[in-house]
């Protein structure tokens, strides 16, 4: 599939009074999404990023592929891109001594989605944080239950508390109409329902996944809490 890059400038003040080189950043996702794969057709995404200061919003079109974002302050920045404005993200990160390519999956989707939302109104806090030392402890972000991560992060407990994980939840799928349904990410097994064995379940830990049938052209979507209470729907997939 054809890319072509979108070129951002990013500028990040420094706190102190010394000043070192920019650093040019090139943020993309790691692959194109199943469902680009299948139905041939790119999708836009809406951009979020903590720059370290604030939170920004852009809006990429079908066809850009990255940004490019030129750097100058030692903090965390962090990315989400939303396929289609508003489906779950994909997330990446950047910390001072990294290379210059940041790479955006789905896994880390949903942490970099709640840093962002975290730093509108507490920036402080989330430009502390350093996802290395974090992923040490816990390699994969998206079993971290994030309601209690966050009231951590706030109170200024995360190096002091044991890291609360979420619980993997087996959702069942009685009711869904019969076919392949096509996870909108590859780290979320599609689903296949048959009219003659037992639908059966999906393992899922919490968040909002989105799968779409392609030869019906309808699209599923199921909603996990953190206490395993779960919420289908079947519609129709958007426009793109």
């Amino acid at each position: 599939m054809k890319k072509i890059s979108f070129y951002l400038t990013l500028v990040v003040l420094l706190s102190s009074c010394t000043f070192s080189p920019p650093i040019t950043l090139t943020v993309s996702p790691y692959f194109d999404t199943p469902w680009e794969e299948v139905s041939g057709k790119e999708m836009w995404y809406k951009v979020k990023w903590f720059n370290g200061d604030k939170v920004e919003t852009i809006y990429m079109d079908k066809g850009v592929w990255s940004i490019d974002v030129q750097a100058d302050r030692d903090s965390l920045l962090v990315f989400a891109f939303y396929p289609l404005g508003d489906m779950e993200p994909l997330g990446g990160f950047w910390e001072p001594g990294d290379n210059n390519k940041v790479w955006l999956f789905p896994e880390d989707g949903y942490f970099a989605d709640m840093l962002i939302s975290a730093a509108e109104t507490y920036p402080s806090p989330v430009s502390n944080i350093s996802i290395k030392r974090l992923k040490e402890r816990i390699s994969d972000l998206c079993v971290i239950n994030r309601v209690s991560f966050l009231s951590s992060l706030l109170e200024g407990n995360i190096d002091d508390e044991e890291i609360e994980l979420y619980k993997k939840y087996r959702v069942p799928l009685d009711g869904v109409p019969k076919g392949k349904w096509v996870s909108l990410y590859s780290h979320s097994q599609s689903i296949f329902v048959s009219d003659v064995f037992d639908p059966g379940t999906v393992p899922l830990f919490p968040g909002v996944y989105h799968y779409t049938n392609f030869e019906r052209d309808l699209m599923l979507t199921i909603t996990l809490d953190e206490n395993g209470k779960y919420y289908t729907r079947v519609s129709s997939p958007p426009l793109w």
